[in-house]
């Protein structure tokens, strides 16, 4: 048996050197597939032009730009929070702040989204401490959904 396993342990290898090919069998050559991607080059290679949007022609800058000051608004503005309440009937278009005069008509801005409704200033009882302004239902609707309460809104009169 010891035999048996040396011969075969010896000849295995021999043999699978043996099996190889021959120096005169001559190897095919792999042929490689190529594929072109249309680049969006013409076919001399130079590129498109570029396209040309309509609008104003960007001028070149010359180091200064434009500053920006806030309007003068002699006092008549707030930032404030909002919420809202149901107002009776005859308040359709009603809200209630002490950030301006009484019977004041009041744009309110919503810092959201941009937003901007009006309304008028009107005594309709104690308004929460929290909030800067209290809208109708109605008038808080037009700028802002319900669930959105309580909102940052700028309130010029």
């Amino acid at each position: 048996m010891t035999v048996a396993v040396i011969a075969t342990a010896i000849l295995i290898p021999l043999l699978f050197m043996a099996g190889g090919r021959s120096s005169d069998s001559a190897a095919e050559p792999i042929k490689a597939v190529t594929t072109t991607y249309d680049l969006g080059l013409t076919a001399d290679g130079i590129a498109d032009a570029p396209a040309n949007l309509d609008g104003p022609i960007s001028q070149d800058p010359n180091g200064s730009g434009e500053i920006a000051y806030p309007a003068d608004n002699d006092g008549q503005m707030a930032r404030v929070t909002a919420s809202y309440k149901r107002f009776p009937n005859s308040a359709k278009t009603g809200c209630s702040t002490t950030a301006a005069p009484l019977g004041a008509t009041v744009t309110v801005l919503n810092l959201n989204n941009g937003h901007k409704t009006q309304c008028l200033n009107i005594n309709i009882g104690p308004t929460s401490g929290t909030f800067g302004i209290i809208l109708n239902t109605l008038v808080f609707e037009a700028i802002a959904e319900l669930v959105d309460a309580p909102l940052p809104v700028e309130l010029t009169w």
